[in-house]
């Protein structure tokens, strides 16, 4: 069995649209869902467990800097079986939303809308309000249900080739 470690619904829902159909759902199943700190927690926790059964692979996001985040990931599964990418493409600062952001053909008036009201009240308001805005107002859907059915061609290679590396041979 194959176990995802992720932050939240939409890394799960862009695990599931690069594995499908590839793979059924009952080939792997997910871990954490609650955050950053939820995977965290369940790295830790997998301290008291023989992790030969199973494989493990452990997604996050960089955020402000990840080279702070490879070293934490490095550390926290040092000695442990658990492969990890970090997003947005395991080598820059960001976020899935940065990534799934940068694909969205420019200019959208939604995205400089958002980007004005941001301005315009002084705040910073993070990737993930700004995703959300657009796929509600774009697709009437939340992100998560808007990565499900996203065309994704040639992007996520590296990622996708990860997933496809940990299949093989089950």
């Amino acid at each position: 069995m194959v176990y995802f470690i992720v932050e939240g619904q939409t890394d799960k829902a862009l695990i599931k649209n690069i594995l499908h159909p590839k793979k059924e759902n009952k080939d792997f199943k997910f871990l954490g869902l609650k955050g950053e700190g939820s995977v965290l927690k369940e790295i830790k926790a997998l301290n008291d467990k023989d992790l030969s059964e199973n494989i493990y692979f452990a997604i996050v996001d960089a955020d402000a800097s990840f080279d702070d985040r490879n070293k934490q990931m490095t550390k926290l599964i040092e000695s442990k079986n658990i492969e990890f990418y970090i997003l947005p493409n395991h080598e820059n600062n960001g976020d899935l939303e940065t990534l799934l952001l940068s694909k969205i053909d420019s200019p959208n008036k939604t995205l400089k809308c958002f980007d004005n009201y941001k301005n315009c009240i002084n705040k910073d308001i993070d990737n993930k309000a700004k995703l959300y805005a657009y796929t509600t107002v774009e697709h009437n859907k939340k992100p998560e249900e808007y990565i499900k059915r996203l065309n994704l061609k040639n992007d996520f290679d590296e990622l996708k080739q990860k997933l496809k590396n940990l299949f093989e041979g089950l």
